[in-house]
């Protein structure tokens, strides 16, 4: 899962851009083909979009996010989700601009694959196959597909444009009207883009033996199939070599319709299924160093610490609190609000998520992280070392703070306004700011402090 806040929120604009027109057989093969790799969701989105610039030919008008999240139902998380799965399987290309602290998206529609290239192209057919099963796959192959008649016994009697249309013969050019715009054409498909991050050409050309198979048969087309295979399968390099031997034909070329076969029975006889199109849960970067963070050998355990909040996510953050489980949906919203409305960086929320777990015993509240935020943000704390400094010189107060929250309030400490309404504040709400004591923490606190240090560490160490 993407950390959508930090792309995307519901101010944002956007408009839509289409490449051409659509056909209505698009329609059908969105429904049919991609709609099971994709779900509901998404075909939703595309055909929203595309709606929305049908008004206007080829560039629909700016909207907020909103509108989109209102018209389909959904969140903002879903809306991202569903964003990055039309942009993998090629329906959709997104750019943005940046104006400060405001940014405004183009979303470019793209036309999905004609049949005859969907059931062809070695990846998405695969995935659609294992989703249907056999019976549903070969229904739709007969519904997108059609027998060919032959044309035996029959003459063509077609006449060409001179033999219908007489030569233009006069003397005044003909009035040229006047441009508006460039001609609307047809949609064409972008396919599925992928890249040779992951699969190391390389490794695999050094561990061919010349006398078993040539380099030069290693064309454009085989390395296309080969990343296809290893994107669907997850076959390593020294293992695709051996399946290449396999389908050298006696001529020396690629049979790669048996590569295929060969590398799909190796993988059901291991798997016992077919592989399933899932998406990723951890966003990768694109064209960007990963941050380095600093070992906890070479600093000292709470600098480690630091470096650590520093540059993670919230979201990547309660991912590794939790061992690698999709944080909840509650929790999200709480942070995701807490972040927009108190307008805090990310190290200093980061460090605002652990003291509140770690307050909590593993719990996220909204009101208590709420005031201690706009507590923060009053004191324009910047970075994760002023915030966690901060929390712990202030520790007293917070925990008298969670305390007061979850007990009945004496009387005398409860305030009413105008309407009425009962509004419990902190006995150091009002008072003057005094320079906080430095408090010691408890031996539990101290503790699994520790063993989030401990923790951290090891996630380092796997380069996580």
């Amino acid at each position: 899962m993407a950390e959508f806040w930090m792309e995307l929120q519901p101010v944002d604009s956007y408009q839509v851009k289409a490449s051409g027109m659509l056909s209505p057989n698009d329609r059908n093969i969105l429904t049919f083909l991609y709609q099971p790799l994709m779900g509901a969701e998404c075909l939703a989105l595309y055909d929203t979009l595309t709606t929305e610039v049908e008004e206007n030919r080829l560039w629909s008008e700016s909207h907020s996010h909103t509108q989109l999240l209102n018209l389909l139902g959904i969140s903002l998380s879903n809306l991202f989700q569903a964003r990055l799965k039309l942009e993998g399987l090629g329906l959709l290309r997104s750019f943005v601009r940046t104006n400060g602290e405001s940014r405004h998206y183009i979303y470019e529609i793209a036309a999905p694959l004609s049949p005859e290239q969907f059931f062809s192209d070695g990846l998405l057919n695969i995935y659609l196959y294992s989703k249907i099963g056999n019976a549903q796959y070969q229904r739709l192959r007969r519904f997108f597909s059609d027998a060919p008649r032959e044309e035996i016994g029959f003459d063509e009697v077609t006449r060409s444009f001179q033999d219908v249309f007489e030569t233009f013969n006069g003397s005044e050019l003909p009035v040229s009207a006047p441009e508006i715009g460039e001609p609307v054409g047809r949609a064409t498909s972008q396919g599925i883009s992928l890249d040779d991050k992951s699969f190391d050409f390389s490794v695999m050309l050094q561990s061919l033996s010349p006398t078993m198979l040539s380099r030069q048969a290693i064309n454009e087309e085989v390395r296309a199939c080969i990343l296809k295979l290893h994107a669907i399968y997850a076959i390593t390099e020294l293992d695709m070599v051996h399946y290449l031997y396999r389908s050298v034909q006696s001529d020396g070329s690629l049979d790669l319709d048996y590569l295929r076969k060969i590398v799909r029975d190796g993988y059901q006889l291991q798997h016992q299924r077919l592989p399933e199109l899932k998406v990723r849960t951890k966003k990768p970067m694109a064209n960007k160093e990963q941050p380095r963070v600093s070992r906890p050998e070479d600093t000292a355990d709470i600098e480690a610490l630091q470096a650590y909040l520093d540059t993670i996510t919230p979201y990547q953050l309660l991912v590794d609190i939790s061992d690698g489980a999709v944080p909840a949906e509650t929790d999200l919203k709480t942070v995701d609000e807490v972040m927009t409305q108190q307008n805090l960086p990310i190290p200093v929320m980061n460090v605002l998520i652990e003291y509140v777990l770690l307050r909590l015993d593993g719990k996220i509240a909204k009101n208590f992280m709420m005031t201690i935020a706009a507590h923060w943000k009053r004191k324009k704390i910047q970075t994760a070392k002023e915030a966690m400094e901060l929390a712990w010189a202030e520790h007293e107060k917070y925990k008298k703070l969670q305390e007061e929250g979850t007990k009945a309030t004496p009387a005398n400490n409860r305030k009413f306004n105008k309407t009425g309404r009962k509004e419990v504040l902190p006995d150091w709400f009002d008072k003057e700011e005094v320079a906080p004591a430095q408090q010691a923490m408890t031996t539990r606190e101290k503790s699994t402090l520790d063993k989030q240090v401990a923790e951290m560490k090891r996630r380092l160490k796997e380069g996580r």
